[in-house]
C-alpha cells in the first residue's frame, strides 16, 4: 500500500478536485435521469470529471480509486458513443459508484483495503443489462 503524506500538496489538491467532481458527476448524472440534457454537454462533461479522477488516482498511485473511476469512466464512455442507453440501472450504478469513490476520497490512507467489489459489479451488471435493452 502507498504511504499517504497529508502535508503532500499534490494529494491535497487531488482530494479537494476529486470532491468537485464528484458533485459535479452526480449533478450531471441525475441530469442525465431527468432527460435534461443540453445534447452532448452533460455526458462529455461527466466522462471528463471521471477520465479526470481516474488520472489523478494512477499518479498518486491509489489503486482502487482509480480502478472504480475506470469503470466509471467506461460506463460514460459507452453512453458517450451510443453503446449503452441511459437507464435506471445505469444511473444507479453510478451513482453507487460516485458514494463508493466519496467514501475512498474520505478514507484515502486505507482506500486500497476497502472494497470495491459490490460497485464494479453493479456497473457490469449495469452495462450488461443497458445493452440488453432491459
Amino acid at each position: 500500500m502507498t504511504e499517504i503524506n497529508h502535508g503532500d500538496q499534490v494529494l491535497e489538491v487531488f482530494l479537494e478536485e476529486t470532491a468537485e467532481r464528484l458533485d459535479a458527476v452526480e449533478s450531471g448524472l441525475l441530469r442525465l435521469e431527468s432527460g435534461s440534457d443540453d445534447g452532448d454537454g452533460v455526458i462529455n462533461s461527466v466522462f471528463r470529471d471521471a477520465h479526470s479522477i481516474k488520472a489523478g488516482a494512477n499518479l498518486l498511485k491509489l489503486a482502487n480509486i482509480e480502478t472504480l473511476a475506470h469503470k466509471l469512466e467506461n460506463v460514460l464512455e459507452m453512453i458517450r458513443q451510443g453503446r449503452l442507453l441511459v437507464n435506471e440501472t445505469v444511473i444507479t450504478a453510478c451513482l453507487e459508484s460516485v458514494d463508493k469513490l466519496r467514501e475512498l476520497v474520505g478514507n484515502v490512507e486505507r482506500s486500497d483495503s476497502i472494497s470495491i467489489r459490490l460497485h464494479t459489479a453493479m456497473l457490469e451488471m449495469a452495462v450488461r443489462k443497458g445493452r440488453d435493452g432491459a
